[in-house]
């Protein structure tokens, strides 16, 4: 028996995880875990028998935690900003765990290795694909360089809350992990810092990128200290860099709690606003979620980039939440059948080996990869200097 529970299973993101990991013959049951219950019951009725539900509400844990006890993997889909009191459900019940994106404490990576469980962080496309694409570089090179991991995200500001939170804290000028590594040294990034055009497969094409706060940048460097450079850029649609750009001018993306309004921050508060004026909003524009992976060194006594570029087929309002949910069941399977036998939190870079899981992901026949190379005959990519 193989079962895996999903918070947040019927959500933007984890519907997809669900839907796909009923599918695989060696995932015997999947739980949908959700506080909309009535759309868990919906999304279980079409998946199947396979599919079950449970109604979550977290001050009441006892039924969550009953089903986790007998899990192979607890996989949270919900926003980021649950992190904490998610894990901390792995934690007690002791159920190895995996999310999108979190950034876990010092204190929580030691409590997982003395629950004795192991956890990943970002089994999405970015982070999660991408790591597991520099790796596939990094074994197949003789040096490694420079690791350039780029992304878009073309989709309205807030199609759900997870999404809104995401692109507000990704994009805050004041968001303390924003950073890129250089020359043996992590140094601080503001918004719209470290622009570079990059090319992306259609309907986005040519695009400048800017650095986020993605953990690839220090999990590659944690893994792979022989880099000289590395950073994560991502960008979305011009208008919503605009939005931004002006929210971060008049300081509206700030942490400072706002007076009378019970403990929220500036940035909460305008979060809160947004969602009532743009909450859901979808339109017809193109929508689009694309990773492309650059890895610079040395491969058979040539200096070369080998590019990794990613793509999916046209699933219109889907396709942040599809693509974001099938790279996410690739490594939740992967996790649960043959879970790594460290304890503690692992890189995905490093939680998986590059043929199985890029094999299961080409199996899905929907993301489509493509690797080139070239020479470089001396030239380095672009990059900021110290």
């Amino acid at each position: 028996m193989t079962k895996i529970v999903i918070l947040g299973g019927a959500g933007e993101v984890g519907q997809w995880v669900a839907r796909d990991l009923v599918a695989r013959p060696s995932i015997t049951e999947v739980v949908i875990a959700e506080v909309s219950i009535d759309r868990a019951r919906t999304l279980a009725t079409e998946l199947g028998p396979k599919a079950r539900v449970v109604d979550v509400d977290m001050w009441q844990r006892g039924p969550l935690l009953e089903e986790l006890r007998g899990a192979a993997l607890l996989m949270n889909c919900t926003s980021h900003v649950f992190f904490d009191q998610v894990f901390e459900l792995a934690l007690e019940a002791r159920v190895n765990y995996a999310d999108l994106i979190s950034e876990p404490s010092p204190q929580q990576r030691a409590a997982t290795v003395q629950a004795g469980i192991t956890a990943v962080s970002g089994l999405g496309i970015s982070p999660g694909v991408t790591q597991v694409l520099a790796r596939h570089a990094v074994d197949e090179f003789d040096q490694v360089d420079e690791i350039h991991v780029s992304g878009v995200s073309w989709r309205t500001i807030a199609p759900s809350r997870g999404g809104l939170e995401t692109v507000l804290w990704e994009l805050a000028d004041r968001t303390p992990t924003r950073q890129y590594f250089q020359n043996g040294r992590f140094r601080g990034a503001a918004y719209l810092e470290g622009s570079r055009w990059v090319d992306f497969p259609e309907p986005v094409g040519r695009h400048r990128v800017y650095y986020v706060p993605h953990p690839e940048t220090t999990s590659l460097v944690r893994s792979f200290p022989q880099l000289k450079f590395c950073a994560t850029r991502v960008s979305w649609r011009d208008e919503i860099m605009e939005d931004v750009r002006v929210l971060n001018k008049y300081g509206l993306l700030d942490d400072a709690e706002v007076e009378g309004a019970g403990g929220k921050t500036i940035r909460e508060a305008v979060r809160d606003r947004m969602w009532e004026v743009r909450g859901g909003e979808r339109d017809d524009r193109g929508w689009a979620l694309m990773c492309t992976v650059e890895v610079v060194g040395l491969r058979d006594g040539h200096s070369v980039v080998r590019t990794y570029q990613t793509g999916h087929p046209e699933w219109g309002h889907d396709t942040t939440g599809r693509v974001t949910g099938v790279s996410a069941a690739v490594g939740a399977e992967l996790l649960a059948v043959q879970p790594p036998k460290l304890t503690g939190w692992i890189d995905p870079e490093l939680a998986f080996e590059p043929g199985p899981f890029l094999a299961a992901l080409e199996e899905r026949g929907c993301i489509p990869i493509v690797q080139s190379e070239t020479l470089l005959d001396g030239q380095a990519l672009q990059r900021p200097t110290a």
